[in-house]
């Protein structure tokens, strides 16, 4: 029996490019709607559709913040040679209960949302635009389902994006109205002195005392001409004034994203409606109904301003899936009292993650297993290889999982049977790792400019080390890129794209959409891809992230970057190649846990700046290349040595964007000197 095949080629190959591949479910055509559904062509209609089709059940639900606790603690600080105790505020968040709205109550909810709206002077049919700068909540989706049910295009943005890309957004769109969180309402009033085409903030909590709340002072000092409602106000006043719905054209804007701006000056990419359909029905099309339904919940946390998190929300209105909203502050049981963390309390089925959030849970469990004693340790690794090895067989094992890893399950709500990494490279130890442990951990490969469509693992593809498959939206093709030695008669090359979800151009960005269109409409995604022999995509790296260093080899940045970033010391990680040297350095953000471990295994007491101790910066290093050589690094591709950070890597100072991509010239600028002086002392 022949190996099955995942992707299969349309037309003929040109020079220089292979021929470009449909998925095997696609070869007769691309989908342009989920399910090939007709009447879904829009996002009003995909709505209207999924309200049609599962009308009582729940849709969405959140909690509420009950109480807020403040402890203090005291910690020990090294400041100039010197221990100090200083005293630390730390915050517990006690939650209520989830609480959940049907697919009905959610269409009314859009419909008064959508008639305030109008009635505050927004208006409709894409005369206006609307402006997203938020957290992710049920109230950020309600806010775009409501614009768009009258035609309205929203701009978004990352509520860390910075003050700077902030207002380029607001200036370039000329948005008219922006939905805000309460809790950086505040971060607006600069802005707003430049945009001065912004007449109405809605916020997403109500506002006991306007007169007295100095965020909405900032506002008004800056601006007394901005109108400040609540979300609340909004819905209760379309209540009173109904306004029937004014839906848009497939053609029309839908979207107008702004990229988190790790390469530059953020970039408005243009999702039209029957864009944003299509990506809904390319990932939809590789994760079908029969395998996600009615009795899935979706636990939903990463920023919807992200394309992925966005479309599998969608994704999940048109399974009949239930929409969980949760915060990485209490995704977890660490920062909340009197109750349990999201996770715990919502039991999601499916869960979408990107690298940050799986390398952790892997090391959080890895810290678990060596708190206990070796005989425990020993069961347990023994039960992981024995499923490893029955489960590749295709033999299930209820009795392993259910003796051995319910505590492991149990932490993730237990009800897990689906997860999927998006946004950057994940490691591939971490990949298994997880898949074994807990259910089968899905990658997905896309862009903005694609909708979150390129390529998406399915159960049936599921191989350690690739991307997966092309989704049923799009064609791929490869392309040589000469300089670093990738060609296409190699089934090597730059990745290109080309369906419905593409984005037809950067808003008012010629310059930047030359740059990344061809002129018959593919889109090269900067990545390097190979295709395997069963037609999946195999990520190498970044074209701009790959450095040729000084014996003439290139070495692949991310690549290096998720190897190493499995490692149970690393936090965060920056890899950086100077050209003029043989091996790169590695910039690594510790954790304190694995540290404070290592502490008491080298005899050394533990403080705040001990990782920067000789001995302990040493066993990093060595922990660090015995990673490396056990996943297969090649010798040029093995750091010469360690440069650790004194500052935990955050979109909020700067160093990460908000889908936690580095900024990595701020992290090289800010750590040269430790550099330099790693390359001096190995030549």
């Amino acid at each position: 029996m022949g190996k099955k095949v995942f992707s299969v080629p349309v037309g003929e190959a040109k020079e220089g490019e292979t021929a470009p591949r449909h998925n095997v479910g696609a070869k007769n055509g691309l989908w342009k709607t989920p399910d090939n559904i007709p009447e879904i062509t829009t996002i009003y209609t995909l709505l209207q559709w999924a309200v049609k089709q599962y009308g009582s059940k729940s849709a969405m639900g959140w909690r509420t913040i009950v109480d807020i606790h403040e402890e203090t603690k005291e910690i020990t600080k090294v400041v100039d040679g010197q221990e100090q105790t200083v005293e630390k505020k730390w915050q517990y968040f006690e939650l209520s209960p989830y609480k959940y709205i049907s697919f009905n109550q959610l269409a009314n909810v859009v419909s008064d949302y959508a008639a305030g709206l109008i009635h505050i002077g927004i208006k409709p049919s894409g005369e206006e635009r609307f402006h997203i700068y938020a957290q992710t909540s049920a109230q950020w989706l309600q806010t775009a389902l409501a614009c768009n049910s009258q035609g309205i295009p929203c701009v978004t943005a990352y509520d860390t994006l910075g003050e700077e890309g902030l207002t380029h957004s607001l200036l370039q769109t000329e948005t008219v109205g922006v939905f805000c969180d309460n809790d950086i309402l505040h971060t607006l009033a600069r802005p707003l002195q430049k945009a001065t085409s912004i007449r109405v903030i809605v916020c997403r909590d109500d506002i006991a005392d306007p007169d007295s709340d100095p965020s909405v002072q900032a506002i008004l000092d800056a601006r007394p001409d901005v109108k400040i409602y609540s979300y609340n106000q909004v819905i209760a006043l379309g209540k009173e004034n109904p306004t029937p719905a004014n839906p848009p054209k497939p053609e029309d804007t839908a979207l107008i994203m702004y990229t988190s701006g790790s390469t530059g000056t953020p970039k408005g990419v243009v999702l039209l409606n029957k864009t944003v359909v299509a990506g809904v029905a390319g990932a939809t099309g590789n994760i079908p109904r029969k395998l996600i339904n009615t009795k899935d919940r979706l636990l939903a946390f990463l920023p919807l301003a992200h394309i992925l998190e966005f479309t599998f929300e969608l994704a999940c209105i048109f399974w009949g899936g239930t929409l969980g909203y949760g915060t990485v502050k209490t995704i977890s049981d660490v920062s909340v009292k009197n109750c349990v963390g999201d996770i715990r309390e919502f039991k999601p089925t499916i869960m979408v993650g990107v690298p940050a959030v799986w390398e952790n849970v892997k090391k959080g469990i890895l810290h678990k297993v060596k708190e206990n004693p070796p005989i425990v340790q020993k069961i347990f690794w023994g039960a992981y290889h024995t499923k490893q090895k029955l489960s590749s067989m295709g033999i299930p094992v209820p009795f392993v999982d259910n003796l051995i890893f319910k505590k492991v399950k149990d932490a993730t709500g237990g009800c897990l049977r689906l997860t999927l990494n998006g946004g950057a490279p994940l490691a591939s130890d971490t990949q298994e790792f997880l898949s074994t442990l807990i259910c089968p951990l899905l990658i997905g490969y896309g862009l903005t400019e694609t909708n979150a469509n390129t390529t998406l693992m399915t159960p049936s593809s599921f191989e350690i080390g690739c991307q997966g498959e092309p989704t049923h939206g799009v064609a791929l093709k490869l392309i040589d890129v000469p300089d670093a030695g990738y060609f296409a008669k190699n089934n090597q090359g730059e990745i290109l794209v080309k369906g419905d979800p593409v984005s037809p151009h950067y808003f008012n960005n010629e310059e930047e959409t030359k740059k990344s269109y061809t002129e018959d409409g593919w889109f090269m995604t900067g990545d390097i891809g190979e295709w395997t022999d069963n037609g999946l995509i195999r990520i190498v790296d970044r074209k701009k992230n790959l450095v040729k260093t000084l014996n003439g080899e290139y070495i692949a940045i991310e690549k290096l970057e998720s190897t190493y970033r499995s490692n149970t010391f690393v936090s965060n990680i920056c890899v950086y190649a100077d050209q003029s040297k043989v091996k790169p350095v590695a910039i690594v953000v510790p954790r304190d846990q694995a540290v404070n471990s290592l502490c008491k295994e080298l005899g050394i007491d533990f403080h705040e700046d001990v990782a920067h101790d000789p001995k302990v910066v040493k066993a990093i290093h060595k922990s660090l290349l015995e990673t490396g050589k056990n996943l297969g690094l090649k010798g040029v591709e093995l750091i010469c040595g360690v440069v650790i950070s004194s500052i935990e890597w955050t979109p909020q100072n700067g160093y990460l964007t908000s889908a936690q991509k580095l900024q990595r010239k701020l992290i090289v600028n800010d750590n040269q000197e430790d550099i330099d002086r790693v390359y001096e002392q190995n030549p």
